[in-house]
């Protein structure tokens, strides 16, 4: 077993460690989670010319055919190579024997990437990968202080910005409890403050967490419920007035997840209402009431997919930023197209 403490994580996803072929990544901040995962996933496959190199399961796959993921981990790479299987896991359908049976009889060339929530210790996967030969756990929760100053030194810093102490209070009281919502907050700040040399509290107070947050949640919503045209005037007009693309894109992969933990609870039998509220926490009896009818244009293998898809296109957005704000844009239009065609 490999203990992975909070301040080891990056380092160890950095380079993929032969001995351990099952890594559980899990917590409350969902985005670090997704973050991580998708890292890691890159890492292993690194160079590959495989179109399968990577696999995206869900655990409702797994549950449904209990020897799927060792079939997965000991398939051979069609061009050789590295391979990693990312597993989301959603809903209460227990997956622990498929994973027990692939550590008693661990690949060679493919890693094992689980997605969880907040899994408490002593029980589950958890408490599987913790104590496991071979496998590892690395838990995401909101930054420390420390993190976030790491986060805002790689995207404000490395963007060849200074900050001045009172920008960097307010960054950090106002971020931090989402890895993916923090980090697009921060490159729209380093973009509104090219050129300024340095941030300052005024930039930061006009840029995070500003009102522009409710426009970005209307473009989300037109995705989720299927109204095209309203994505496309929402998009348009939030690029036009300076918010990036990758922002908009972040966003909405936030609120895919969200729906589909929903939807692997309401697949366990929870009612929506319950579900809802299980998973997205407090909120609005309207915000609900909006989330219940995008729900029911979607099901978990949608979500999963749809999911899978728009993090391709934000990392295409990052290695390849002068057709960044096409990928995105096409890729949320068609998941707006899909849930159009639910509607009808």
């Amino acid at each position: 077993m490999v203990q992975i403490r909070p301040q080891e994580a990056e380092r160890f996803l950095a380079k993929p460690d032969p001995a351990v072929r099952v890594v559980l990544i899990y917590g409350s901040d969902t985005g670090l989670v997704s973050e991580r995962a998708a890292a890691f996933a890159q890492r292993i496959i690194e160079g590959s010319s495989d179109p399968f190199a990577l696999v995206r399961l869900d655990s409702s796959d797994i549950a449904s055919d209990p020897g799927r993921l060792a079939d997965e981990a000991r398939t051979i790479g069609l061009f050789g190579g590295n391979r990693a299987i990312r597993v989301r896991i959603a809903g209460n359908r227990t997956i622990q024997p498929s994973v027990e049976a692939v550590l008693a009889d661990p690949p060679s060339d493919a890693w094992i990437i689980l997605e969880g929530g907040d899994i408490k210790k002593g029980t589950g996967l958890r408490k599987l990968c913790e104590g496991a030969r071979g496998a590892a756990a690395i838990a995401c929760y909101a930054d420390s202080a420390a993190m976030l100053d790491g986060l805002i030194q790689t995207e404000i810093v490395g963007a060849g910005l200074g900050l001045d102490a009172e920008a960097r209070d307010i960054l950090k009281a106002s971020l931090g409890a989402d890895r993916l919502a923090s980090r697009s907050e921060l490159q729209k700040l380093a973009l509104y403050a090219d050129g300024m040399g340095t941030v300052t509290a005024e930039a930061v107070r006009a840029i995070v967490g500003d009102a522009g947050a409710s426009a970005v949640d209307d473009a989300v919503d037109a995705v989720a419920g299927g109204d095209p045209g309203a994505f496309d005037r929402s998009f348009r007009r939030l690029v036009a007035s300076g918010t990036p693309a990758f922002v908009i894109a972040a966003a909405a992969l936030r609120h895919l997840q969200v729906m589909h933990r929903v939807a692997a609870e309401m697949g366990e039998g929870r009612p929506a209402e319950a579900a809802i509220d299980t998973v997205g926490g407090p909120m609005f009896p309207q915000r609900k009431a909006k989330l219940a009818g995008q729900m029911r244009l979607w099901s978990a293998d949608r979500l999963f997919e749809m999911c899978g898809r728009l993090e391709r296109a934000i990392f295409e957005s990052r290695t390849k930023p002068a057709l960044g704000d096409a990928a995105i844009e096409k890729t949320l239009t068609g998941i707006a197209l899909a849930a159009r065609q639910r509607r009808r």
